[in-house]
C-alpha cells in the first residue's frame, strides 16, 4: 500500500471507545456522506459532505502506532455511510494489514459492497432504524430490497454481528418493534440504544424530544426477545 494514498477515513475520534465494539476497546474513524436523511441523526455534520478531505494511508498509520501504544487491538468504521465509497475496501484491507480487528456500522444500503467486504470484516453492525415499511417515510430511503438483502447477507456470512436500533420514544413502539423484529427473525443480536437529543438535528420536530428512558428501551428488548437470540438494551 503507497502510504501517500488517500484513505476514505475523514476524521478519528481522539479518545479510544469502549461501546463501540463490543468486548473491546477501539479506534472510531469516520467516513463522509450517507444515502440516508434520518431526522434524529447524530452525526449530521457528515450527510451530505460526500467528498470531504481524507486521511493518508501514511497518516493512518502513525495514528494507528500511537494507539496500538496504548494496547487497543481494534478499529470501528462509521459514518455517515461508509459503503457509499467505491474505495472502502482499500481502506479495510489497510486496517487489517495493521493487525487490527475491524468492525463496520452500516445501514445496510448496499449490499454488493458488504458481500465483498465480509471475509475482511469481525464485526457488522446493521442499523434496523424500524419495520423496514416505515423507511421511506422514517429515513427517506425506498429500496427495501436492498436492506433485506443486506439482513440476510449478514445473517448467514458475518464472524459477528448485531442488529441496533436507536428508539425515539412515541415512535417505537410495541407493535413497531414487533413489526421489525419480523424483518429480522431468527438474528443472533439486536441492540437497543438511546435516542440522544441535540440542537443541530435534522429533523426540528425530535430536537426537543426526551432521550430514551432505560425503561422504554429494556421494553423494546422484551418486545424482540422472542424472536432473535439476544435482545439487550444498551
Amino acid at each position: 500500500m503507497n502510504l501517500e494514498e488517500k484513505s476514505v477515513i475523514n476524521a478519528i475520534m481522539r479518545q479510544p471507545s469502549m461501546v463501540d465494539y463490543p468486548g473491546h476497546l477501539a479506534v472510531l474513524m469516520f467516513t463522509s456522506g450517507c444515502d440516508f436523511r434520518c431526522g434524529f441523526c447524530h452525526n449530521v455534520d457528515l450527510i451530505d459532505d460526500w467528498n470531504a478531505k481524507t486521511f493518508s494511508f501514511g497518516v493512518l498509520k502513525d495514528r494507528l502506532d500511537k494507539y496500538r501504544e496504548d494496547w487497543v487491538k481494534a478499529v470501528t468504521v462509521t459514518g455517515g455511510e461508509p459503503t457509499i465509497h467505491p474505495a472502502l475496501p482499500d481502506t479495510i484491507a489497510f486496517l487489517k494489514e495493521q493487525g487490527f480487528l475491524v468492525k463496520l456500522d452500516s445501514n445496510g444500503s448496499n449490499p454488493e459492497m458488504l458481500e465483498k467486504l465480509m471475509p475482511m470484516l469481525d464485526y457488522v453492525a446493521m442499523d434496523i432504524k424500524c419495520a423496514l415499511d416505515h423507511y421511506p417515510q422514517f429515513v427517506k430511503y425506498n429500496n427495501l430490497d436492498r436492506i433485506r438483502a443486506s439482513i440476510k447477507l449478514i445473517m448467514e456470512q458475518a464472524k459477528d454481528y448485531e442488529f441496533r436500533t436507536t428508539v425515539l420514544e412515541g415512535f417505537h413502539t410495541t407493535e413497531e418493534i414487533v413489526a421489525a423484529a419480523k424483518d429480522i427473525q431468527g438474528a443472533k443480536r439486536w441492540i437497543f440504544q438511546a435516542f440522544v437529543p441535540h440542537d443541530n438535528l435534522p429533523d426540528p420536530a425530535v430536537r426537543t424530544l426526551p432521550r430514551t428512558r432505560p425503561s422504554v428501551l429494556e421494553e423494546c428488548a422484551k418486545a424482540a426477545a422472542p424472536y432473535v437470540e439476544l435482545a439487550k438494551a444498551r
